[in-house]
């Protein structure tokens, strides 16, 4: 007797009843791989695109050959400089190939560099420079192992808002900016998430989570989301290397920078701040670098001992510290100099004693107000503090010789003796035969430059003169930018140095 219809019917049913449920297992089985290798459903590679034979494609393992084909379509945007174009292919291939770090790096340095310069208003570069700090955020939450893109978030908070042309304004965006997320980073000391008003602080934050990452074993291609993961990109990865040196000094940088730009005017409108709070910031400048000089690094080559061949052990500190350098073998003693010289370690770790003393945020508080009073005419004013501010650094800076006689010190210092003999100068009274650090006054003189990176060098004192330039930028709005507007002229820096 033939099964009827219906009988097929129930019989179908059961079958597919029981397939699913040969399925309830495995699916427990693939979610609790998702979560052990910390997979999301971008890190997996789900794609929503209308196109069937995308998706066909995609179904018959063609992944690879279609994210190379949209990765020839972005360079050619690129070159055209299509953007919106741009962004959505990339887009796509970030779903296609979410561990492929290279296109994290390409799209996030793409908008962040090249897209935001074509643009002349700093509000809307600023703009760009978050979309491309965002972009790759968002790869660090599909590849938590990789300190690669974690280093990268930390670069462009630290490098293009930092050091651009228009940093003292992009700051001060930086610092209006509502969104507390793209303010927020890691405390390397307490592990909270904190909100941060500076962007070099938010440097350091990321800087110094990729360095712990690399310290508890997280790397590119081993750990945590790169496991078992096929990789487009698998080469020997520039930046996550536990012996890079240059790779570990950058939270020591991003805390300097910092504390450097607490103590003049490097946000625009913003003044700058001395006191224990100074203090306190540069004495975590110099916890950092010795932190840094106290790495174990490995020298490159290997010696022969008692027959067998080992490598040195080499620290950086060791060559501020004449009693411990001298216990070192000559291999190990070439390779801390090699390195300390490399990375200018002793001026920079002697450059943070110096300025962490009382004396050295006196001097520096001293040289501000003298230069703002100095730039606005109050000569009798600027003369006292330039004179008390050189006295003051001449007596701290003798007991730290390396910083005293570095040349990026001798530039500084000098451009405050150029002022001071200025103001004598107006004030029709000789300059003193012991003044100090007179023997930089020639190189000052003829330097012409002004730093970038002060608002009072860039813009003038805030309300010096009647329709003078503003020192406060328009607030960050979050908006879209608008379309790129005319050539808009640069600050003029302020003349008579």
């Amino acid at each position: 007797m033939r099964p009827n219809n219906q009988t097929k019917k129930m019989i179908y049913g059961l079958i597919i009843v029981a397939l699913l449920g040969t399925l309830v297992p495995a699916t427990k089985q693939l979610n609790q791989i998702k979560v052990e290798k910390d997979l999301g459903e971008a890190a997996i590679g789900q794609i929503d695109s209308g196109s069937f034979m995308m998706k066909l494609f995609l179904l018959g393992g063609f992944r690879g050959i279609v994210a190379n084909y949209l990765w020839i379509q972005a360079e050619d945007y690129k070159k055209n400089h299509d953007w919106d174009r741009l962004k959505a292919t990339v887009d796509l291939i970030t779903k296609l190939q979410p561990h492929f770090l290279s296109i994290w790096t390409f799209q996030g340095w793409n908008l962040a560099y090249n897209v935001s310069v074509e643009w002349d208003a700093p509000e809307d570069k600023y703009e760009w420079i978050k979309q491309g700090i965002k972009f790759v955020q968002e790869g660090v939450r599909n590849n938590q192992r990789s300190p690669d893109l974690i280093w990268d978030t930390a670069w462009f908070y630290y490098h293009k808002l930092g050091f651009s042309d228009e940093s003292i304004i992009l700051r001060r965006l930086f610092r209006d900016d509502e969104d507390e997320g793209f303010k927020t980073y890691r405390d390397p000391e307490s592990g909270q998430e904190l909100v941060g008003n500076d962007n070099f602080k938010l440097g350091y934050g990321w800087f110094s989570r990729a360095v712990k990452l690399v310290d508890e074993g997280g790397a590119r291609l081993s750990g945590g989301t790169a496991e078992n993961v096929q990789y487009i990109d698998p080469t020997p990865q520039r930046k996550g290397r536990a012996d890079d040196i240059a790779f570990r000094s950058m939270p020591s940088h991003a805390q300097t920078h910092y504390a450097a730009g607490l103590e003049k005017m490097s946000v625009a409108g913003i003044e700058a701040t001395f006191g224990e709070v100074a203090r306190s910031e540069w004495a975590k400048a110099l916890k950092e670098w010795v932190q840094f000089g106290s790495h174990v690094f490995q020298s490159h080559n290997v010696i022969e001992r008692n027959g067998v061949y080992e490598h040195d052990d080499v620290r950086l500190d060791d060559a501020t510290l004449p009693d411990r350098y001298a216990q070192l073998n000559e291999n190990a003693k070439y390779w801390t100099d090699r390195w300390a010289s490399q990375m200018n370690y002793r001026y920079w770790k002697e450059r943070s004693q110096a300025e962490m003393t009382q004396e050295g945020v006196t001097a520096r508080q001293l040289f501000y107000e003298g230069t703002k009073a100095y730039k606005t005419g109050d000569f009798q004013l600027a003369a006292s503090k330039f004179k008390d501010g050189l006295t003051i650094w001449n007596d701290n800076l003798k007991g730290f010789p390396i910083y005293r006689n570095d040349d990026l010190n001798k530039k500084d210092t000098g451009l405050v003796v150029k002022r001071y003999v200025r103001v004598l100068r107006q004030l029709g009274e000789p300059v003193p035969d012991t003044l100090p650090f007179k023997d930089l006054l020639a190189a000052a003189e003829a330097d012409t430059t002004v730093d970038p990176f002060d608002a009072i060098e860039m813009l003038g004192v805030a309300g010096a003169t009647a329709g003078g330039p503003s020192s406060t930028p328009p607030p960050a709005t979050g908006r879209a930018p608008a379309a790129p507007a005319s050539t808009a002229p640069a600050p003029t820096p302020k003349a008579g140095q």
